[in-house]
């Protein structure tokens, strides 16, 4: 099939679905800028469905998306030449899973025909180290100390970051509520975080002891408001973290854990991940880390390979 220099939709549900795609967008917090592109991506798919006499968007299959896949791998790039590149291919594609996704939380199709599709852009992701289940409960293991399990309370059960940890105070933990606030994260946004069971038990053992005995240290200043405090008795730095997560890989003895650097932002990706693996819709886990943007969550779904295994 070759190019049209202009990519029009006529049928008017195509067309109504298109405006309806373009307001889902906007509704889930993508960049507003990309929002227009996204729609035009989407343009093209039921373009491409139109030219094949394709006019139910319900019959759309899996063998359809591998068509539309080939379609454009082959297809020019209207404003460089030459064929499009692999990136842009996939985000394309990815572009097109969004769209049916959308169908399907309407109830206009049962399934979306894109599961188990891996669109991965691969220039475009950036490497992260996440580690795995086993990884954490490892970790968990070799903690020798209430202020140790705090740490990963935050780090892992809560996704901060690490000046979000550092800054945390105590009357931003609501043991009773099972609830954390982050009153000002990155871009001054404040947001509410849930507490299961085991974070709130360690973050509530950790404040009722560990914490009590460290406020009688040398350091510490009446009134500090620090949920976590140094050996000293003031406010630990977001360098402390790393360091005292560093002493725990080494205590776990894992060869592969000992191998990278292992942080709170590495914490941070983990939970993520294994948020989405679980199947939390990406809004919510965008509400969780406290993403600006849509796009920044996406990062973490490339590395759900264990998830799209059980589709294949």
């Amino acid at each position: 099939m070759g190019k049209s220099s202009v990519i029009r939709v006529t049928g008017e549900e195509y067309v109504k679905l298109s405006v309806k795609f373009y307001e889902y967008v906007e509704r889930l917090g993508y960049n507003g800028e990309s929002n227009r592109t996204r729609q035009l991506g989407v343009n093209e798919f039921l373009w491409w469905l139109e030219q094949r006499g394709q006019r139910e968007i319900g019959e759309v299959s899996r063998g359809d998306i591998s068509a539309y896949r080939e379609y454009l791998s082959g297809r020019e790039n209207r404003v460089k030449g030459g064929r499009l590149s692999p990136k842009s291919v996939c985000r394309l594609l990815q572009v097109v899973r969004d769209f049916l996704e959308m169908l399907v939380r309407d109830g206009r199709i049962g399934s979306n025909p894109c599961s188990g599709l891996q669109f991965v852009c691969h220039s475009y992701t950036p490497e992260r180290r996440v580690l795995s289940r086993e990884e954490i409960g490892r970790l968990w293991e070799v903690t020798e100390s209430h202020g140790e399990r705090a740490l990963l309370s935050l780090g892992y059960g809560c996704g901060l970051r690490s000046k979000e940890a550092e800054r945390c105070n105590t009357q931003d933990v609501h043991i009773r509520d099972r609830l954390l606030i982050v009153p000002q994260g990155k871009g001054n946004k404040r947001r509410v975080i849930p507490l299961n069971e085991t974070v709130t038990e360690s973050l509530s053992v950790y404040y009722e002891t560990e914490r009590v005995l460290l406020s009688g240290r040398q350091g510490y200043r009446q009134g500090e408001q620090a949920f976590l405090l140094n050996l000293r008795g003031g406010r630990m730095k977001s360098e402390s973290f790393n360091r005292r997560l560093g002493v725990l890989v080494d205590r776990t003895g894992n060869p592969a854990l000992k191998a990278g650097e292992i942080t709170m932002h590495t914490l941070r990706h983990s939970i993520a991940t294994h948020l989405l693996q679980e199947g939390m819709p990406i809004e919510q886990v965008k509400m969780f880390l406290g993403h600006s943007q849509l796009e920044t969550t996406q990062l973490y779904t490339h590395v759900t390979s264990e998830q799209i295994d059980r589709l294949i």
